[in-house]
């Protein structure tokens, strides 16, 4: 990779970072605000809705958007084209959701769904309008345009509608409302940004795209199945009476997936566009899917360890203390992360090099083990469900590795070098954090404070004293980091050689 490909992919990761980590926090934010207003059955309700709309959201897009990211000549009328059919799509499925919600909700045996469902029917249409031109950004990785469109969307959308809605006693529509606005604003903001210029509605240019696209929808389909079945197969099998367990799973759930979401937003903008660029150019894939699994490992190991050791504090601090049940699912489920966190790596990989099919087989078995995983659960326990998936999302990682090393000539010997640097800041942090897990007389939110301050200090002095170990290949977190910190004794200690070079 050039200096200057490697100059733009840095800027593209610091901004999508700053963006996602916005978007996160924000959100952590709203969820902690709602927490006060909805109860656990709520949250279930609240889960099952989310969960159906994200999979007809999959097929009500057909691939476009991840087609015009990954297409290398793409024409101004395929643009145009991809447009009006994303735009015919949404209106179709928001009105066959509106349609059907009666059929859901008794399929689920919950006709409170079917309000909600058709209130949040209103989203495919808007994402509809906003698909191309959000796309159009990440192709060209002008994520400074997605972190102010968030930095707008987000606080009116969430911060002031959705909170002034659930304090006026909206329930689970405080939610739904809150999404379609900042939906609303994000679309606008995209539009803005992104230049795109229509054409007379014509959709034939389109057909190119849904090749790729087809594939592509079949595997986010089975991709978002992955992060969702549990939640919706027990929604199938619980009674509406045990609207509170769905709820502490759900949740469960959501606390599991919230690392997972940060590295996935990253990966599939940020890998996922910079590796289509060089597609055809292999050693430069292989340096970039290494790369990548390196510094997932550097970033979510030691942050597995804090979430394994403060499990109860995480809780309290993002959710509320009626939710604690959540405690030893969430500590079984948290086991998981540092696999699905290198599973997206691979994701980007797969769809970037049109490797698909086979990715696709890998995530429909994976499917199925967390669907039987799903009703074993309901028979005999979350905590049986919560072992399941960890089992499942282990074969799911072994398997895309495999898959993606294979075609990349990447030897498992490499894979194992990529993980080592982050094994060993998380042995630091964890023998810098241990002890301060079990100070259980100071207050839980004294006691996360000074756990991550511990962890921080454990992680830094290992850094400063062993810099070498942290090093792997052409990959050096601790010199991408000296290159920010404006700090002179980081930059001498972390950058080999004479620091004025890089």
């Amino acid at each position: 990779m050039s200096t200057a490909q490697e100059g733009r992919l840095a800027r593209s990761v610091s901004w999508q970072t700053l963006n996602v980590g916005f978007q996160v926090l924000f959100q952590l934010a709203f969820i902690k605000a709602l927490s006060i207003f909805l109860s656990e059955g709520e949250w279930g309700i609240m889960g099952i809705a989310l969960g159906v709309i994200g999979i007809i959201e999959i097929f009500a897009q057909l691939g476009v958007g991840p087609s015009l990211i990954q297409r290398q000549d793409l024409r101004a009328d395929q643009i145009s084209s991809a447009f009006w059919v994303s735009l015919l799509l949404g209106l179709a499925f928001g009105l066959a959701t509106y349609a059907t919600a009666p059929a859901i909700a008794s399929f689920y045996h919950r006709e409170d769904l079917v309000s909600l469902l058709r209130l949040i029917a209103l989203s495919f249409p808007l994402a509809g309008l906003a698909l191309v031109p959000r796309s159009l950004l990440i192709r060209r990785m002008d994520f400074r345009s997605l972190f102010w469109s968030s930095l707008i969307a987000m606080p009116i959308g969430n911060g002031v509608i959705g909170i002034v809605a659930a304090y006026n006693g909206w329930g689970v529509y405080a939610y739904a409302v809150a999404l379609l606005a900042q939906n609303t604003l994000l679309g606008l903001n995209y539009w803005w940004r992104a230049g795109v210029r229509l054409q007379a509605p014509d959709l034939k240019p389109a057909v190119a795209l849904f090749r790729y696209g087809a594939s592509s929808t079949v595997f986010n389909f089975l991709n978002y199945a992955a992060s969702r079945l549990d939640v919706l197969v027990l929604g199938r099998f619980l009674p509406a009476d045990r609207n509170a367990d769905q709820g502490i799973y759900d949740r469960s759930n959501y606390l599991m997936t919230l690392p997972i979401t940060l590295l996935g937003k990253l990966s599939d903008s940020v890998l996922f566009s910079s590796m289509s660029e060089v597609q055809d150019a292999r050693e430069k894939l292989r340096g970039i899917f290494v790369g990548g699994l390196y510094f997932t490992a550097c970033l979510v190991l030691p942050g597995v360890v804090l979430l394994e050791l403060f499990t109860e504090e995480i809780v309290l601090a993002l959710l509320d203390e009626k939710l604690l049940p959540t405690v030893p699912i969430v500590r079984i489920l948290y086991t998981a992360v540092f696999l699905r966190s290198w599973i997206k790596v691979c994701d980007a990989t797969v769809r970037a090099m049109d490797m698909i099919a086979p990715a696709s087989i890998i995530k429909a078995a994976f499917c199925g083990g967390l669907g039987i995983s799903a009703y074993f659960g309901y028979l005999h326990g979350f905590e049986v469900l919560a072992w399941g998936v960890v089992l499942s999302t282990l074969l799911q990682a072994v398997a895309m590795l495999a898959l993606c090393a294979s075609r990349l000539h990447v030897n498992p010997g490499t894979l194992l070098s990529a993980m080592r640097p982050g094994l060993i800041l998380g042995f630091a942090c964890f023998a810098a954090a241990f002890p301060v897990a079990f100070w259980l007389e100071a207050h839980w939110l004294v006691r996360l404070g000074a756990g991550m301050g511990a962890a921080a200090a454990g992680t830094l002095g290992w850094a400063l004293l062993v810099p070498n170990s942290l090093r792997e290949g052409n990959n050096d977190i601790l010199g991408q980091l000296a290159r920010r910190i404006p700090v002179a004794a980081l930059r001498e200690r972390w950058m080999p050689g004479d620091g004025n070079e890089h």
